[in-house]
């Protein structure tokens, strides 16, 4: 065997080092970024639960949502450059015919494997640089209206989230249309009670909201009274908020109204005149309705 036989021998086997050598560093990156990132994930959430400032909040939420971004930026880098080494290795002279066979094999694979995955980072990358949300959020996704849960981790090519039954939902970002952003996580809600006897009133709803149970996937802030009013002589209206979990807006809606009910009935004599009713009550969203409708008049 002549020289020049050998040659493309030691040249093949040169290449395969360098290519085993790239995808042996690759997987260590890999291993690296799965030790490192999930705790620096964990510290930043801890520092989320410890926190009651909302821009710190806020702030933290968007370094725990650049983290994610950044890890899987750092993947899909270092899988380009082991690809690019490897076709430049394999192909250092690529001949004219060979070359306009290699791009449309390429551009049938790409057709089939690359464009669903470039249309995922194109609608990740938008809706990351536009913040649609970020990871900590409660999210309703759009058009799929059962699909909902707090977003545990955002890359420009999916997202995932976990219900409130415990399960992990993972979503293209193509298929995202729309996401509805729960504000701070929970819903605020308001009960309003018409009453004939102001103390008895505020007696019963203390009472039937001693039964709502509380914790970070129920009742999110305890009903409290927060509003009474004068109407006439024997009617007052008295005004309790409270926060509620997406998804558990019944304990408001229903279980409280039917306790406030059955307390009122266990009395001699009743006190409730209306009600009790339940409604939304945002602060955000009262502002900007109140502007829309003053801009109106």
């Amino acid at each position: 065997m002549t020289f020049d036989q050998l040659a493309p021998v030691g040249t093949g086997l040169r290449a395969g080092i360098i290519i085993v050598s790239g995808i042996i560093c690759l997987w260590v990156a890999n291993m690296l970024l799965d030790l490192v990132v999930p705790k620096l994930a964990r510290m930043l959430t801890n520092m989320s639960d410890q926190t009651e400032s909302a821009d710190r909040l806020w702030q933290l939420r968007r370094l725990e949502t650049f983290l994610g971004i950044g890890a899987a930026m750092v993947r899909a880098v270092g899988v380009c450059i082991v690809f690019y080494l490897a076709w430049r290795l394999i192909t250092p002279s690529t001949a004219p015919i060979a070359l306009i066979g290699a791009s449309a094999f390429l551009a049938i694979v790409a057709g089939s494997t690359v464009g669903p995955l470039l249309r995922d980072i194109t609608f990740g990358s938008m809706m990351i640089a536009e913040r649609w949300y970020n990871v900590g959020d409660h999210i309703i996704v759009e058009p799929f209206l059962n699909v909902s849960g707090v977003v545990e981790r955002l890359t420009p090519r999916s997202t995932k989230l976990r219900s409130l039954t415990g399960e992990a939902i993972w979503m293209h970002n193509q298929h995202i249309q729309a996401a509805r952003v729960t504000s701070r996580g929970v819903r605020t809600m308001a009960v309003e009670v018409f009453v004939n006897d102001l103390e008895a009133g505020k007696e019963v709803i203390e009472r039937a909201i001693q039964t709502l149970p509380t914790g970070p996937t129920m009742i999110a802030r305890q009903v409290e009274i927060t509003e009474t009013e004068q109407l006439a002589s024997n009617l007052w209206r008295i005004t309790a908020v409270g926060q509620a979990i997406p998804g558990r807006e019944w304990l408001i809606e229903d279980f409280a109204m039917k306790a406030i009910l059955k307390v009122d009935g266990e009395r001699a004599e009743r006190t409730i005149v209306h009600g009790p009713i339940a409604r939304y009550a945002d602060d955000t969203a009262e502002r900007r309705f109140k502007r829309a409708v003053r801009a109106r008049v």
